[in-house]
């Protein structure tokens, strides 16, 4: 799943039906951007990175397939290919999205795969800002034996001319305590145009550099750097109302 959804309020899903019925829709989407980072960490080797995913839904439940090229270090790069599937449910200005997301990696030498149980909330305050709540949990992080748990948090507040401004922060817990925990913070703009949205964001972690050796494959992979990013976002519902 897209890292920025995991600390922050998600953006609405590109779809024009809001009636709640069970009506089928697809969405689709794709982004440029100058570094994947997920958590504060990169996960491209500071490299640009091409992403993008497919969405089926039936009213509030969906399955997602989301994919972008991966660096880890020398002889670990490939493509990252996740599989999720949930069900959104919405409570007047409170919404929910339930559900589990599978990590898979070609060639399979990139990185072992694992899943995520996920829970993520998004609370609207008068139109004012948005809150979110995040909790991630892996049964089995990186086929270990161990599991891991990602909690986290953040604000969202539209500004006029279709601008946002946003924050968040999060912890990565690790039952393995020889593991390397971090706290990952996160700050930045974007811009909403018709069915493009331009982003502009900070990141940073208080992972030393031979911890972010292990965790990234590289010593500067963890630190404080700005990410630039655009993003085409449809749906099939979207693209039938073009002409009404």
């Amino acid at each position: 799943m897209e890292s920025a959804v995991e600390m922050i309020p998600a953006e609405p899903q590109a779809t024009s039906s809001g009636s709640g019925d069970l009506e089928f829709d697809i969405s689709i989407g794709v982004t440029a951007t100058t570094n994947y980072v997920s958590r504060g960490i990169t996960n491209s080797g500071n490299d640009p990175a091409i992403q993008g995913y497919i969405e089926p839904s039936l009213g509030p439940l969906y399955v997602n397939f989301w994919s972008s090229n991966v660096d880890f270090g020398e002889g670990f790069s490939g493509a990252e290919i996740d599989a999720a599937f949930g069900v959104r449910p919405e409570f007047g200005p409170l919404k929910l999205d339930l559900g589990y997301v599978h990590y898979f990696y070609a060639p399979e030498s990139v990185s072992p795969d694992y899943g995520e149980l996920y829970i993520k909330a998004d609370y609207e305050v008068e139109k004012l800002f948005t809150v979110a709540g995040r909790v991630f949990f892996a049964p089995d992080f990186n086929q270990s034996g161990d599991t891991a748990t990602f909690v986290a948090g953040g604000v969202k507040v539209p500004l006029p001319h279709d601008f946002s401004l946003y924050g968040g922060v999060g912890y990565q817990f690790f039952e393995d305590p020889n593991a390397f925990e971090q706290l990952t913070w996160t700050a930045g703009l974007s811009y909403s145009w018709k069915s493009l949205t331009f982003d502009a964001r900070y990141w940073d972690t208080d992972l030393n550099d031979d911890e972010c050796v292990v965790r990234s494959g590289f010593e500067d992979g963890c630190g404080s750097r700005i990410v630039l990013s655009v993003s085409f976002d449809t749906s099939l519902s979207a693209l039938k109302n073009l002409g009404k």
